[in-house]
């Protein structure tokens, strides 16, 4: 007898459902249109290695793979289309100095983000491409402020962290980053303590992580440790500082911007300021972004890029 039980993670949509997410996703590509960001649609299959290069390889343990039946080799889902848009400006589009693009879809993960979480997103974001440093951020930043705006969201605030700070904290150590950002994205002092004890790590280093899984991680936070840690901190606590009095005060609309160093990113191909949205009722962020430049350095372009996604399912079901 075939099987019809449902997959555990995946879902249908239907009848209000079904209207909400495209009344959503048609409110937010208008809104991108407006914006001077041109709509992309890459295909749901992609080389594995297209989606896993460099920096990509960040994304390989939420990727399926098969072997096509088309005999085109082994194809992966896309869990993410940020690489996508990666490959896109490195290869079709590679005689644009400067690409603003966008792009609405089905992603799916190998594992849902958190237990008992879909599988399923429909990945929505821009991606502003060849331009450096703060302008670019500062751009990305406002679009997803209107973003939360346009969705409904009450009191959207943006935090922004920078990896490099992070990165600053565990310079020399033999566990992996992603063993890092898992822990602190848990904000479990315990685990992170057991993982500290087998390093060899400064005592400021290691106070300054327990602080972060406890939430101790705003502005003051950051300008107390300046000159405590290492030149690397410096750096991106200053590059983070900097950027938040710049944007904060022209914000449009209600939206708060804070500075906190506890900002882990979703996925590890950031390389400098990360960022995440949050809005007053809602437990979870409910868009994440950052700039990405070694990600386009792995797909043979050397350009800045930086951008912001959601997922619209979750839009829907928390405004």
């Amino acid at each position: 007898m075939p099987s019809h039980k449902p997959i555990i993670g995946l879902d249908d949509a239907i009848g209000s459902r079904a209207k909400a997410l495209r009344t959503m996703q048609g409110k937010l590509l208008d809104l991108f249109d407006e914006s001077g960001y041109e709509e992309v649609i890459p295909p749901m299959l992609e080389r594995p290695d297209a989606l896993k290069s460099g920096a990509g390889r960040f994304l390989a343990d939420q990727t399926v793979v098969f072997s096509d039946p088309a005999g085109a080799g082994t194809l992966a889902i896309r869990s993410d289309m940020t690489p996508q848009i990666a490959r896109i400006a490195a290869t079709r589009l590679q005689g644009e100095e400067v690409l603003k693009l966008c792009y609405s879809g089905t992603v799916m993960l190998a594992r849902p983000d958190q237990r008992g979480g879909s599988r399923q997103q429909w990945q929505t974001g821009v991606e502003c491409l060849g331009v450096a440093g703060a302008a670019g951020d500062i751009e990305v930043m406002h679009l997803a402020a209107r973003t939360m705006q346009a969705a409904g969201f009450n009191k959207p605030v943006l935090q922004v962290g920078h990896i490099g700070l992070l990165k600053a904290l565990v310079k020399g150590c033999t566990a992996p980053l992603e063993t890092w950002t898992a822990l602190l994205s848990r904000r479990s002092p315990d685990d992170l303590t057991e993982v500290m004890n087998g390093e060899n790590m400064p005592e400021a280093a290691r106070q300054a992580l327990l602080d972060l899984a406890t939430g101790n991680s705003g502005k003051q936070w950051i300008e107390n440790h300046i000159g405590a840690i290492n030149d690397d901190f410096d750096a991106a606590a200053s590059e983070l500082l900097s950027l938040v009095n710049e944007v904060g005060g022209k914000m449009e609309g209600s939206v708060s911007v804070y500075a906190d160093a506890a900002i882990m990113p979703r996925f590890l191909y950031h390389s400098a300021i990360l960022f995440a949205g949050f809005a007053e009722g809602v437990a979870h962020a409910v868009l994440h972004g950052g700039r990405y430049d070694a990600m386009m350095k792995a797909h043979g372009r050397d350009m800045p890029a930086t951008g912001f996604s959601c997922d619209l399912w979750a839009l829907i079901d928390t405004v």
